[in-house]
């Protein structure tokens, strides 16, 4: 990542610089399953990683740490305000994780039978995908830009961190810095953070995202097995 942990100020005077943290793993996480909205604590590992996180933030010079409402998150979110010495963790409803809805709990392969329709949409065109009895995951992407612009509005100049989900900070980032060539669920290591900027309501990427791996269990693939064992 591009020095997104560095103990670097805001680099505009009026700028807000957010560490946007994804959560740490979870037993779910290892078995690469939806968790949405399911309530899933942190494993051994996540716990070391929320540490790790932590760890990694000192010296950033954070004045406040959000959080999506869900444990896991929060539990990150708790280890960074105390290690950072910087009070309670603020819940931020609006980064909360995508509403898997009927794909909630399932693997990717197992997701793609329940609706291969709109597995293939939210494979390809997230913009359009609707999770079967969930979400829209356009209106996540809203969500997430609108949970950035609303910590940016209240820490002009100052630095916060922020514990999401995966594909809210993929969402993050595909709706700031646009589309690529390559797949949209691109790999994110739990515990790790990616960093923007926001002044007046204007969102900057300064991270530099690698885009070009894409997550260990890639839905393209899976598509093409299903569709070949169909055929």
């Amino acid at each position: 990542m591009h020095d997104e942990t560095s103990p670097a100020p805001a680099a505009r005077r009026q700028a807000c610089r957010i560490y946007l943290v994804r959560h740490g793993q979870t037993i779910m996480n290892a078995q690469v399953r939806f968790r949405g909205r399911l309530d899933i604590p942190l494993n051994e590992v996540g716990r070391a990683e929320a540490q790790e996180a932590a760890r990694a933030l000192v010296g950033s010079g954070l004045v406040a740490v959000y959080t999506s409402p869900l444990g896991r998150a929060r539990e990150v979110a708790e280890a960074i305000a105390v290690k950072n010495g910087v009070g309670g963790v603020r819940a931020q409803p609006d980064l909360i994780n995508l509403d898997y809805g009927a794909w909630e709990g399932l693997t990717k392969e197992e997701s793609a039978a329940v609706d291969p329709d709109a597995w293939a949409a939210y494979t390809n065109d997230p913009e359009a995908a609707v999770c079967p009895e969930g979400e829209a995951v356009r209106d996540a992407a809203d969500r997430v830009v609108a949970a950035l612009r609303a910590i940016g509005r209240d820490h002009a100049g100052e630095s916060v961190a922020a514990v999401s989900h995966g594909v809210m900070l993929r969402l993050a980032v595909l709706r700031v810095a646009g589309a690529s060539s390559a797949d949209w669920q691109f790999a994110m290591p739990t515990g790790k953070a990616i960093v923007f900027e926001v002044e007046d309501g204007e969102i900057t990427l300064v991270s530099d995202v690698d885009r070009s791996k894409s997550d260990p269990v890639k839905a393209a693939r899976v598509q093409v097995a299903l569709t070949e064992r169909a055929v």
